[in-house]
């Protein structure tokens, strides 16, 4: 199996600035979104310096800091592009990356045209996912959002190529070089799936134009290297081994930590018959790579050959742990995203109680996604399960502690259960989150009137302006009439017949208060 080519995209590209060559990478350069994030709803005027604060720890490194900066500002800013595509990129720093993928997979269910997101989905697919199938779909996706993105082009003809698909990859990386024909790294990646197919004079003439393209001036030492780390592959791969470690050698000078040019020196190595430094750079690429499959079968081969069985029993065993690893994790990454695609429409359409046993498996299974909490509290509520809700509700918001819909759902539960004072404190703190919230305004309005503090509730309801709301106008007048604001009262209630005039309800408490208006008069 052929390593994918991480030369085009790099997680920490949003936070700080020319990255290094990796060795290699999948999928095009993740840009943040210009202008400012689009939302469901701004939720705190100190998002934008959640997003700073965040992007600011990315660059230092400070992975666990950014996360927790950057989900407040996702939650600030939930159909924010930039909010999922950087948090998700933190996640994976943080060694999440199947958090990543849940959040990714849920934002593209109600965003399915977001090219950014697609990118980073198709990332964590041929990575921590080990799905390089689902990867192949995401690009897909991407080049038909973005159908002159050359790097997205090439990215897919690293998938395609890593399928043994040579020929959808030849395509691939034609378009890729259509779109920038002066790019040597595109160039490069064409030669290279012409060697795959077979076609080794097309090859050898796409490689020459490819190191042709390094010499221009200006061109960026991580192109030149990723060029020289490709040309030293295929002169491996054609038997020209001191050719190869030449080349493959100039690309280490640059990433001197590039597990894959090591391993592609180690074969160069062994076409020269020097086994020593063929075993010597297997073993650095293992070090570097502790996954690295294809070093530890390479060394299994150059063991045997030395006689040396048990280093060749050793890295036998190495590889078919590294192997139920990668099936382990493509497992359990495909088995999560299977489940969520099952509970989300059945939550949507209410059927809570089958909902349930599936959330109830993502939280066990991965206890850091916390939109699982929130949504198995949601079914959990509409299902009677109010102490269950309650506690998945606080879990949510131990993740979560600025999510004014969080606490606003931990309100309306504690409320059921007449947990006055803990549904009080919930409401308003959703409100002083979120100010806007009109159904938490009402629900903590109701809270104060239960509690006999019909002041207060004024001062909730009062503070709704510019939405026509006959509950809100109806609450407001009966909790007006309570203080024995009489006058102020038959305003609001006025003002609720007028948005819903067939309203009996509001007929009725229109009489009621003029009847105590007119007793009030009369004592």
């Amino acid at each position: 199996m052929r390593t994918l080519l991480p030369h085009h995209f790099h997680f920490a590209l949003l936070f700080a600035t020319g990255a290094a060559f990796v060795g290699l990478v999948l999928v095009p350069c993740i840009a943040a979104e210009q202008g400012p994030p689009t939302a469901r709803k701004a939720t705190s005027n100190s998002s934008d310096v959640h997003l700073l604060v965040g992007k600011q720890f990315g660059a230092q490194g400070k992975w666990k800091e950014a996360e927790v900066e950057l989900r407040t500002f996702k939650n600030e800013y939930p159909d924010s592009v930039e909010a999922v595509v950087l948090h998700g990129e933190a996640l994976v720093e943080i060694n999440q990356p199947f958090d990543a993928a849940l959040e990714l997979q849920e934002f593209l269910q109600q965003n399915p045209d977001s090219l950014r997101a697609h990118e980073l989905y198709a990332v964590l697919a041929a990575g921590p996912l080990r799905d390089v199938n689902l990867a192949i779909r995401e690009l897909e996706i991407c080049v038909k959002l973005a159908p002159k993105d050359f790097q997205a082009w090439e990215s897919l003809g690293d998938a395609y190529l890593d399928q043994a698909k040579t020929e959808q990859a030849v395509h691939a990386y034609g378009e890729a070089v259509r779109f920038r024909p002066d790019d040597p790294i595109s160039s490069a990646s064409l030669a290279h799936a012409y060697a795959e197919g077979g076609d080794v004079t097309k090859a050898a003439e796409e490689f020459r134009r490819a190191n042709a393209l390094t010499n221009h001036p200006g061109r960026p030492a991580k192109s030149i290297a990723t060029v020289e780390y490709l040309w030293g592959k295929y002169l491996a791969e054609q038997g020209e081994g001191a050719e190869g470690v030449a080349e493959l050698t100039k690309a280490l000078e640059f990433n001197p930590k590039s597990a894959d040019a090591y391993y592609w020196r180690a074969r160069a190595y062994e076409k020269m018959n020097d086994r020593d430094h063929a075993i010597g750079d297997a073993l650095k690429a293992i070090e570097l790579s502790p996954g690295s499959k294809e070093a530890a079968l390479f060394l299994i081969t150059q063991y045997r050959k030395a006689g040396d069985m048990q280093n060749a029993q050793k890295y036998a065993d190495l590889a078919q742990r590294i192997t139920d690893t990668e099936q382990a994790q493509q497992t359990f990454g495909r088995g999560l995203r299977d489940t969520l695609d099952k509970a989300e429409p059945l939550l949507r359409q209410g059927e809570f109680a089958e909902a349930i046993p599936l959330y109830e498996s993502i939280a066990q299974h991965l206890p850091t996604f916390y939109e699982a909490y929130f949504d198995l509290g949601t079914c959990y509520a509409q299902t009677g399960r109010l102490n269950d809700a309650e506690i998945a509700l606080r879990k949510y918001l131990s993740f979560q502690p600025v999510s004014a819909d969080g606490h606003a759902a931990l309100g309306l539960v504690l409320a059921e259960q007449i947990k006055n004072e803990g549904a009080i404190a919930e409401f308003s703190q959703a409100i002083q989150i979120d100010p806007t919230l009109v159904e938490a305004r009402k629900a903590l309005a109701n809270e104060y009137l239960q509690q006999g503090d019909p002041k207060a509730a004024v001062g909730v309801l009062l503070a709704v302006k510019n939405v026509p709301d006959a509950e809100v106008e109806t609450m407001l007048a009966i909790a007006l009439g309570k203080t024995g604001d009489y006058s102020s009262a038959l305003v609001a209630v006025n003002r609720a017949l007028a948005i819903d005039p067939a309203s009996a309800q509001v007929q009725q408490l229109k009489q009621e208060l003029l009847s105590e208006s007119t007793g009030a008069r009369q004592h």
